[in-house]
């Protein structure tokens, strides 16, 4: 164990210093006259080996005369790393708390008592409660409570830990931190589960134990495709941490926490990497007891409306039955039951969209559009129909009935060119007989002139060569697309090349009515594309971490690396503080398109 010493000259600094500090808060104060008191805390009070902990010295209402004595504590080492000063009034009354800081490292796991510290206040000695450091191995299990000290930590939640095959599970994966910026959550992953869509969840504060800590997250869904015990996560964070700097300019600990007071403190990033534990979920087979027979694997709470238009049709002529299947579940996995065993209506394949109702898209209504024709007049009505799912929360199976609709059935239009039957009027003249037998024209009219052949004319060769130019155009069209489905990289160079066309006017419009948030996003999708295209990687994968990955080792400039850098940090910002000048975005426009030029240039 180790206790930081200083030498006679700068304990006679440091008590020099104490004593003008102290002279200048008690005329601040105006002299408070509430007795001194000392306090010590431990934050975090437990750690793991390795790992440095902070012993902080609050003096409330006074100010040690010469720097406290720390005691000697086998295990333990410990290092003043700068103080700081605070004033609150409240109902007039003022306290000023002066805090000494310790940097606490262990030597080995276990538990440490560190006695009463013991310092001289105005001719008198003061002493603090004894505090209990907990120092647990690497590999050892943290208590539950130990993350509420950490200067960040990361939580998997998920709904339940008990889901049906199937069955949409929403998780969250929640960040905690004091101080912190450039944070990047990771997809996450698990086995035997498919991931949906993720959506940003709300920045708030919380409480954990005595820490308050910002909060920022996202959700998105996990839809299992094995039965058995399932292994979710772990989630992963990466972000920079906002500490203060432990680097002392002089040997005087009062001297530079005198200055960094009066200019705010030195603070420092410290790149972080949070790692969640994995969760274990368990996952449940359908039961087979009570499975209906149209059964098509929808799993989730939904309700059924059918319409039936129109309703009095003639045989051959279309009716459209619309479906719409509304609730809560995996909307796009849904199925209309077979229509095969209708008698006597041709039925065509059906069309389906789907309407979602959130951001992740499990909430909304899946629309069928059924055509029938009925080749019978003996038709009445059209079947009822009937839609099953499973239910995980009342785990039973439901069905869903919709009645038959009646149907008038007519006869089918006579066909053209016979002419309807027509009774016959009492009283009325016979019609007379129409003549089989046409006279002989005896003039001759216009059209019997002998005109030149058609293949003479030059209209007619003009109307014979447009197929030929129509094969030509599909031959060319369809080598063309055979030649990009050869090269995928030029095909997606010129999508590339398009949505830029699309959204960099839409970037513009952005910036000029100031929206911060989706300027950042539209900003951010552009980035992924271009530097998903030029490394040849999937756009969602494309995260900060690829400019010195792959771009760096490719020869771009160490300007345009320091740009993409730029403006990815400034789209992870805008997550968490979207607010920018209009003069902010364009800058960042600027720096867009210088970036995406020196993109362009680089060899593939």
């Amino acid at each position: 164990m180790t206790t930081t010493a200083h030498p006679p000259t700068a304990a006679r600094r440091s008590a020099r210093w104490g004593a003008i500090l102290a002279c200048a808060l008690a005329c601040l104060l105006g002299g408070a006259a509430e007795a001194g008191e000392v306090f010590a805390a431990l934050k975090p009070d437990t750690i793991r080996l390795g790992q440095r902990t902070t012993l902080e010295l609050s003096f409330v209402n006074c100010q040690p005369t010469t720097p406290p004595q720390l005691p000697a504590v086998a295990g333990l080492s410990f290092d003043f790393i700068g103080r700081a000063t605070s004033v609150n009034i409240v109902n007039g009354q003022q306290t000023t708390t002066l805090t000494l800081r310790y940097a606490v490292t262990p030597d080995r796991a276990g538990d440490f008592d560190i006695p009463a510290v013991r310092a001289e206040v105005n001719g008198q000695t003061l002493s603090t409660s004894p505090v209990k450091l907990k120092v647990l191995r690497p590999d050892e299990n943290a208590p539950a409570a130990a993350e509420q000290n950490q200067l960040a930590f990361l939580r998997l939640t998920p709904a339940k830990e008990e889901v049906f095959i199937g069955e949409v599970l929403p998780v969250d994966t929640q960040v905690f931190y004091v101080n912190a910026q450039d944070i990047q959550i990771q997809p996450l992953t698990g086995d035997g589960f498919t991931f949906g869509k993720t959506a940003m969840l709300p920045q708030g504060q919380t409480q954990v134990g005595n820490q308050l800590y910002a909060v920022g997250g996202t959700r998105t869904t996990a839809v299992a495709s094995k039965v058995g015990e399932l292994t979710l996560g772990p989630a992963e964070c990466r972000l920079n941490l906002r500490v203060r700097s432990e680097r002392r300019r002089t040997n005087d600990p009062f001297f530079d926490s005198f200055f960094d007071e009066a200019f705010g403190g030195r603070f420092e990033l410290r790149p972080a990497r949070l790692v969640s534990p994995p969760r274990t979920i368990r996952v449940l087979p359908l039961p087979e007891a009570g499975k209906p027979e149209d059964f098509a694997g929808a799993v989730g709470q939904y309700s059924l409306a059918v319409t039936v238009s129109p309703t009095n049709v003639a045989v051959g002529e279309p009716i459209t039955i619309t479906v719409r299947v509304s609730g809560r579940g995996l909307l796009e996995n849904i199925k209309l039951p077979s229509l095969d065993r209708w008698q006597d209506f041709r039925v065509y394949p059906p069309t389906s969209e789907v309407e979602t109702a959130d951001v992740l898209g499990i909430e909304g209504t899946k629309v069928f559009q059924q055509v029938v024709v009925p080749e019978s007049l003996d038709i009445a009505a059209v079947p009822p129909l009937s839609f099953s799912y499973f239910d995980p929360a009342a785990r039973a199976y439901r069905t869903l009935q919709h009645p038959a609709t009646p149907l008038i059935v007519r006869p089918a239009a006579s066909p053209a060119g016979l002419a309807p039957l027509v009774p016959a009027v009492p009283g009325a003249a016979p019609t007379p007989a129409a003549s089989d037998l046409v006279p002989l024209k005896v003039r001759g009219s216009p059209w019997a002139v002998i005109t030149p052949p058609l293949v003479q004319r030059p209209w007619f060769l003009l109307v014979q060569a447009i197929p030929v130019g129509a094969f030509l155009a599909a031959w060319c069209w369809r080598r063309r697309n055979e030649a990009l489905a050869r090269n995928p990289r030029l095909l997606r160079r010129r999508a590339v090349a398009r949505l830029t066309r699309e959204l960099m006017p839409r970037l513009n419009q952005l910036a000029e009515a100031g929206d911060s948030e989706e300027f950042h996003a539209v900003l951010f999708r552009l980035l992924q594309e271009h530097i998903g295209e030029r490394v040849d990687q999937p756009a969602a994968s494309i995260t900060e971490s690829v400019v010195d990955d792959q771009l760096k080792p490719r020869g771009l400039a160490a300007d345009s690396l320091a740009d993409l850098h730029h403006l990815f940090q400034a789209c992870n910002q805008a997550r968490y503080a979207p607010a920018a000048s209009r003069a902010d975005l364009m800058n960042l426009r600027a720096k867009l398109e210088s970036a995406l030029a020196a993109l362009q240039r680089l060899k593939e």
